[in-house]
């Protein structure tokens, strides 16, 4: 099945990797503190001489990065034979399936520096190794960092288009997670001046958004945490509580209720009723904070409890 892949140009070609045609490479060490080594090939237009893929190793070694660093092949080859495999005008481009980077290992004129176009298309690599389930943090970007920049919100909102590698390629972001990636790496090396114009410049990171993507990458995320929430009727109608939701994602909530009670959950984001019922499950969608109620309208009262899972 044919991947769709991602480019720093506008202009995208859906198209699978060819076999590589590619004369001289191998394993390389990184460096790392975890000793990592990564596969590196070079194309034949290049003279023999390992200490260039060495370098490219040394500088993935560099970079913010977890395991996932093992298992990229980097792909170096003259501008044009990148524009082969990734569209007319692009400058790199990744494939999720086989967890490779295509790109030039050459400065372009007008274009970004060779070793930034890596660090982009590496952000795709991290967000194809990390889950920001229910979406996809190939087109969402990954879970702590969509969530602080309201990536949900703003797809709901129309304002983003998450995996528009086309016309829309500015307000997609996939595309500016993987601009972040560049600045997180950037900033850490002390970088004076950082340019952003790929994408809305709204998206830009500031120094949260570059701490949650840090997070993501070092610790990732990897799923729903669960908590049971315990009251009781003796009197009264409703009993409530606030549970703080800082991730978006899936949420859902069980009610355990005495037999033939009429008990019911009502969640709402304080003024806004967003599900009701006695199990509930719904998308956490920029709500940073949930309200639940269990309500008894009449009957039997006693002691209850609500198993509730969130991201």
């Amino acid at each position: 099945m044919l991947r769709r892949m991602r480019t720093l140009s506008v202009l995208v070609a859906a198209l699978a990797f060819p076999a590589a045609a590619l004369a001289w490479g191998g394993t390389y060490p990184t460096g790392d503190a975890t000793g990592t080594s990564v596969q590196i090939q070079m194309s034949d237009a290049y003279p023999v001489d390992q200490t260039v893929p060495q370098s490219w190793a040394t500088f993935l070694g560099t970079l913010v990065h977890g395991p996932e660093l093992a298992a990229l092949t980097l792909r170096l080859e003259p501008v044009d034979e990148v524009e082969q495999v990734c569209g007319t005008d692009s400058l790199a481009c990744y494939d999720p399936t086989s967890e490779t980077i295509v790109a030039s290992p050459d400065d372009q004129p007008d274009s970004p520096p060779a070793h930034e176009i890596v660090m982009h298309e590496y952000g795709h690599h991290i967000a194809n190794n990390r889950s920001d389930a229910p979406y996809r943090a190939e087109d969402y970007g990954t879970k702590r960092w969509a969530s602080y920049e309201n990536i949900c919100a703003r797809v709901a909102a129309g304002q983003l288009a998450p995996g528009n590698e086309g016309f829309d390629y500015s307000v997609n972001p996939g595309e500016a997670f993987a601009e972040a990636y560049r600045v997180l790496n950037l900033t850490r090396e002390g970088a004076p001046t950082i340019a952003w114009s790929l994408v809305e410049r709204s998206l830009y990171p500031d120094a949260t958004a570059l701490a949650r993507l840090q997070q993501d990458i070092l610790d990732p995320w990897t799923g729903p945490t669960a908590r049971r929430l315990h009251g009781s009727f003796g009197y009264g109608t409703v009993r409530t509580f606030l549970v703080l939701t800082p991730l978006d994602g899936t949420f859902t909530a069980r009610l355990h209720a005495p037999s033939g009670s009429r008990m019911s959950i009502v969640v709402s984001d304080g003024t806004t009723v967003i599900s009701r019922g006695r199990s509930l499950h719904f998308n956490v969608c920029g709500e940073r904070r949930l309200v639940l109620r269990v309500v008894r309208p009449s009957g039997r009262g006693g002691a209850f409890s609500i198993d509730v899972t969130k991201p």
